[in-house]
């Protein structure tokens, strides 16, 4: 909107597009929702005493520690690193913010596969310093196109691991191989990667490979979408240098405290990311019993393409009419799918039934 005081703003403001989120319905609509990758199980039930300690005490009228030392500490245990390898963030966007303020220069380039993550690009033109954000299309399967990233000039590669919206967890060989011949750093963007296997995740190849950093969130396979906890992983040095731009209290004690304990309730967490795998499997299997194709998905959501002649944005408005909210992206590759977030057992056959009316 117009005003005689834009005149005091930055020119660039005019051309930014925000981040898109998904649609979030007002507290106490009821709706079956499905569209944002949120875990459908409630996070660890230690949280709530966690909570009552924090109030009892009277914690909440003090600062929390500024680098959230405690849960930082946790992770590097968990995840056989140094604290120093470890910057926690308000969010993982926050720390993909950090990392593209700290890395990109005016006239740098950005590389990433097209589709990924939507907010790189929003985040690079955020910087309004004429970056270059270069897009790779993906293959025909819909995997990366590994010879082109890996021969693009660029400052900064940045992907999903796994990839989003697709939900593919491309080989860890040729993943290695492209962050060896990146001539750049390279950021894996593990969202998602609890729901791939305890094998898959990137992690432990930061001894090997000085430009690799790798994000991570509880937002996803911890139930704390609503928290915004996230951290950034990577060689020592480049971490101290990336966490002088943060503010000097990024998390909040409540948020460092309930991510701590979610996070040490190992048994509970890999209990409710086995009921989100059952799901995907069962969910996926019965959605290609109705002549969708989906490729296989290692993330808490599935990207399903309707058979010839029936339009996957026609069958969002329709199952939105219904209140069952799926994602539908109208550009690209994704125009042809729909995405769905692996909800509960009882969320997906209301989905199936509704799906079952539609297509009828």
């Amino acid at each position: 909107m117009k005003s005689p005081n834009n005149r005091f703003l930055r020119t660039e403001l005019d051309s930014l597009i925000p981040y898109t989120p998904g649609e979030q319905p007002n507290i106490g609509e009821v709706v079956i929702k499905l569209n944002t990758n949120e875990n459908p199980y409630p996070p660890s039930p230690k949280i709530k005493l966690k909570i009552d300690e924090i109030i009892e005490k009277g914690l909440l009228r003090k600062y929390p520690n500024y680098n959230a030392q405690n849960l930082r500490q946790s992770i590097a245990r968990q995840l056989h690193l140094n604290p120093e390898q470890i910057l926690v963030t308000n969010g993982s966007d926050e720390a993909l913010r950090l990392l593209f303020q700290a890395v990109l220069a005016p006239k740098d380039i950005l590389v990433a596969p097209d589709p990924t993550y939507s907010l790189y690009p929003v985040l690079t033109d955020s910087l309004m310093a004429d970056i270059q954000f270069k897009k790779i299309p993906l293959l025909q399967n819909l995997h990366f196109d590994f010879e082109s990233l890996k021969n693009q000039p660029g400052k900064l590669l940045a992907f999903a691991h796994p990839n989003a919206p697709t939900g593919i967890l491309e080989p860890k060989e040729d993943l290695l191989d492209l962050i060896a011949k990146f001539n750049g750093l390279v950021l894996a963007d593990e969202a998602y990667i609890d729901f791939a296997g305890s094998s898959a995740s990137l992690v432990s190849e930061i001894k090997n490979f000085p430009n690799l950093l790798v994000s991570r969130t509880f937002s996803k396979s911890y139930s704390l979408a609503g928290l915004r906890v996230g951290f950034l992983i990577g060689e020592e040095s480049l971490i101290q240098m990336i966490q002088t731009l943060k503010d000097s209290y990024n998390v909040g004690l409540l948020e460092q405290e309930i991510a701590l304990c979610a996070f040490e309730d190992i048994g509970y967490f890999q209990e409710k990311i086995g009921q989100v795998i059952s799901e995907r499997n069962r969910l996926t299997n019965a959605l290609r019993e109705m002549d969708f194709f989906i490729p296989e998905s290692s993330a808490n959501f599935i990207f399903c393409k309707p058979k010839s002649g029936i339009s996957p944005e026609w069958i969002y408005q329709s199952l939105k009419a219904k209140n069952v909210l799926v994602r539908y992206f109208s550009k690209g590759i994704s125009k042809d799918y729909v995405r769905i977030s692996i909800g509960s057992e009882s969320e997906n056959n209301i989905l199936l039934q509704e799906l079952q009316t539609i297509l009828k």
